[in-house]
């Protein structure tokens, strides 16, 4: 039992480490116990003790989010902070891991991971090379457990002695420093556990590896999608289960970095060009080789299925430039993509489909090139947006503009998808998120297909496809949110931007084969009533407190239900299962809804016009928050002022 002499030399020795971090000497041993105990904690213990210090403490670095008290169990504050900085990459509700890169020295005391973590600040959650080294063991662990309790399927590249992880990464500049610390926790954990790492590549085939192609245990992309090039973060697949449940590993990383804290010095690393592993390998080229043999059947040619097509694809300079080559082997002209090398500095924006600076520039290179089809790949490419012609005209002389090119995404790119499927497996189920149109719900139903709308987020979307084909209640062939994240049955369920391109350029090759069509995508979707006004605004709690925001939900939930009793055009949707839907006639529609994570408020809504809007949602959600002192006093509401 620590006595309170240890628990003030510990608190004496931190406030040192400030100033001078190469001074720190570890004086306790942390055990797994407490640790496991602590880790699930949110509130700082009401026992612990606290020493002031004379030397005056720079405000970034004891943020709220941090607890750097010592406490009754004799956890040192950097601990504290460690395992803090781990809870928050893991809480309740992730499905994978997303923060801030935040780097610290390769050599010396652990203390200088959480001092970095302490001057980075409070908010987005810090991802250190520290913590990659503790996932990586972490996984490591989970397989091995795992492994030895079940039949693990032969892999074809390693054998069964062994436990294979494949690691690829997007562009980003980072990336290498913390698949190096990833790998070295990995395979530090057992000597049969072997990492390979793949290169710049995709989360889709990252996935495949494991999933579909057996290659081996695990799959893991260092990716933060769409987030700025400041983020980065771990997406994880397993052979036997699919995603990895992130609390698990949550909890054995922070088991491990109690361990690594103890030894007093931080895990060896190579710094951000190397990454020390068991094979460097190339895998990719395997997996653009399953999209060529997709296309190709799903077009019914073995020989340049899309000969006479002229698409261009803008990778953004992430990691789908590889799919440039999946085209061009498959008879495209491609001579008009852009941004398909990898570029972590993206000097065009981070791709993001949805972005309407990537839209723009890939309209007007549809333009250059007189193009068929434009490809947009978020920056890992498992989401994935088109521009398509509007129109062609009747004199080969005449070329189209910017004004004959449009964007087919959110419920365009889902209908469009679902006209596939009607085809292919008429009566069928499509999943989608909550804030899909009420216009896109009756195009299905004409189409004989069932419309189940669930909540948002593509791995909720994913599982209840998954849930209702296995109790053979729907056969869903599609799983789709509106940001373009989309997984078939028949690719295994695999959220795959390269995958739907796929899709999409198979049909448009079709419809130029039969001779019967236009040719124009847009016209297999004519019958999609589309609303002029669509938009998402986002209200921020003035305390930025989850707890305030939830309880401010909660108030406007039940006053808009009240609502809905005297404003004639308001009918609320019993059948939601996300927020509060209400339906405000014409097809028009709101939805608020809360963030998991962030202390936001989100307001979808859909109108004839924006004036429409604003008279018949606008101005009486304004006089509801503005009638209610505490909505004015806790919610930002700026955003429907200003609409």
């Amino acid at each position: 039992m620590a006595t309170m002499r240890d628990i003030l030399l510990a608190c004496t020795l931190f406030v040192a480490t400030i100033i001078h971090t190469d001074a720190w000497v570890s004086t306790s041993t942390v055990t797994p116990n407490a640790v496991r105990a602590l880790y699930s904690s949110t509130t700082p213990s009401s026992s612990s003790s606290s020493v002031s210090s004379p030397t005056p403490i720079p405000q970034h670095f004891l943020t709220q989010p941090y607890n750097t008290e010592c406490d009754n169990v004799n956890r040192p504050p950097s601990l504290s902070i460690l395992l803090r900085s781990i809870q928050q990459l893991t809480a309740p509700g992730k499905t994978d891991i997303r923060g801030r890169f935040v780097d610290h020295a390769r050599l010396g005391p652990v203390a200088q991971a959480a001092h970095a973590v302490g001057r980075a600040g409070g908010g987005v959650p810090a991802l250190t090379p520290f913590a990659a080294h503790c996932f990586g063991h972490a996984l490591a662990d989970m397989l091995l457990e795992n492994n030895s309790s079940t039949n693990n399927p032969t892999k074809q590249e390693f054998d069964d002695s062994t436990t294979t992880i494949v690691v690829g990464q997007d562009p980003r500049l980072h990336g290498r420093r913390l698949i190096d610390a990833f790998a070295r926790g990995a395979e530090s954990r057992h000597a049969s556990v072997k990492v390979v790492y793949t290169g710049i590549a995709t989360t889709p085939a990252c996935s495949a590896f494991c999933r579909i192609l057996r290659l081996a245990d695990a799959g893991v992309m260092v990716t933060a999608s769409h987030l700025p090039a400041d983020k980065n973060g771990f997406k994880l697949f397993t052979t036997l289960g699919g995603q990895v449940d992130i609390q698990e590993l949550g909890r054995r990383a922070a088991d491990q970095a109690a361990a690594l804290y103890s030894s007093a010095s931080l895990p060896a690393t190579s710094g951000h060009d190397s990454v020390m592993c068991s094979a460097w390998v190339d895998w990719m080229p395997m997996y653009a080789a399953s999209l060529e043999q997709a296309v190709c059947t799903l077009v019914d040619t073995a020989k340049s299925p899309l000969e006479g097509l002229t698409i261009v694809l803008n990778a953004g300079n992430g990691s789908g430039g590889f799919f440039r080559t999946v085209l061009e082997s498959l008879g495209a002209n491609v001579s008009y993509c852009i941004h398909c090398e990898p570029d972590g500095n993206f000097f065009h924006g981070v791709p993001n489909p949805e972005s309407p600076a990537m839209v723009e520039a890939t309209i007007q290179q549809c333009v250059e090139a007189q193009a068929d089809l434009g490809i947009m790949l978020d920056t890992d490419a498992d989401r994935c947006g088109f521009i398509v012609p509007a129109s062609k005209t009747d004199n080969s002389n005449e070329r189209l503009t910017t004004a004959d090119y449009e964007p087919l995404n959110r419920n365009r790119l889902i209908a469009l998808l679902a006209v596939v499927f009607a085809r292919t497996s008429p009566g069928c189920a499509v999943v989608t998120d909550s804030v899909t149109s009420e216009g896109l719900a009756t195009f299905l139903y004409q189409l004989g297909l069932t419309h189940v709308r669930y909540l948002k987020g593509y791995a909720n979307v994913i599982a209840k496809a998954k849930e209702l084909t296995e109790s053979g209640l729907y056969k869903a062939e599609l799983a789709i949110e509106t940001s373009g994240h989309c997984a078939m049955m028949e690719n295994d369920y695999l959220d795959d931007g390269t995958y739907t391109a796929v899709t999409v350029v198979s049909l448009l090759a079709r419809e130029r084969a039969s001779g019967t069509a236009t040719g124009l995508l847009l016209d297999l979707i004519r019958d999609l009533e589309e609303l002029e006004e669509i938009a998402e605004l986002r209200m921020t709690v003035a305390d930025e407190s989850l707890d305030t925001m939830l309880k401010v939900f909660d108030f406007l939930a039940l006053r808009i239900e009240t609502l809905c009793e005297s404003i004639p055009a308001w009918e609320i949707d019993t059948k939601n299962l996300e927020g509060v839907r209400v339906r405000t006639g014409n097809s028009g529609f709101l939805m608020l809804r809360k963030s998991l994570h962030d202390p936001i408020i989100s307001l979808q809504i859909e109108g004839s016009s924006k004036e429409q809007v604003r008279r018949v949602v606008m101005e009486p959600l304004l006089q509801l928050c503005e009638s209610e002192e505490q909505i004015k006093t806790a919610l930002d509401t700026s955003v429907l002022r200003e609409y």
